[in-house]
């Protein structure tokens, strides 16, 4: 797990293997690839063939593993959102899932997280939250400020909005610099 500090506000990043198994194969195929992935690492949590996992090591050992069964693999990298977080049902899923576990993920790749604050004697910031609202994903508020999941191409009209309603609008940087 990759967890970041933003101005002590903790982000907790996770690793994924997407497998895409063959489709000519019977279901306990795939249950006997989970069970010797299981006996390699720890896996954090699962949504289907979408494997969670705690650090690029890890997420090594599966692709390797699954060589063997000639299992082509996509890896990734997400954030899982604490029950802090409020979604939005009507845009949430499409970029990101929640699994049976009830852990809720967002993919990095195409997401971003960005804190919204008006300090500022004139800041009207209930009113840029308003502006926000359609593009948002999640939402959560930590010590005074606004986290907002958005698509990664809304960072500059999130910041955009902020300035007409004299706030400031900062996006985290997720992702390290390589899986």
């Amino acid at each position: 797990m990759i967890m970041q500090i933003f101005g002590g506000l903790i982000m907790l990043l996770l690793y994924s293997v997407e497998l895409h198994l063959p489709a000519d194969k019977l279901p306990g195929y795939y249950a006997q690839i989970i069970k010797g992935i299981a006996d390699i690492v720890t896996l954090i949590d699962r949504h289907k063939t979408l494997l969670f996992v705690s650090s690029a090591a890890d997420a090594d050992a599966i692709e390797t593993f699954v060589q063997h069964y000639k299992v082509n693999c996509e890896r990734g990298l997400w954030l899982q959102l604490d029950d802090d977080w409020t979604i939005n049902e009507r845009t949430f899923t499409d970029y990101g899932l929640i699994t049976r576990e009830g852990n809720r993920f967002i993919d990095v790749a195409l997401t971003a997280v960005v804190t919204i604050s008006g300090d500022a004697p004139e800041s009207e910031l209930e009113q840029a939250l308003q502006q926000t609202d359609e593009h948002t994903l999640a939402q959560q508020t930590k010590d005074g400020r606004r986290l907002l999941a958005v698509d990664r191409h809304h960072i500059e009209l999130l910041e955009g909005i902020a300035r007409a309603y004299h706030c400031h609008a900062e996006p985290l940087q997720l992702a390290p610099e390589t899986l």
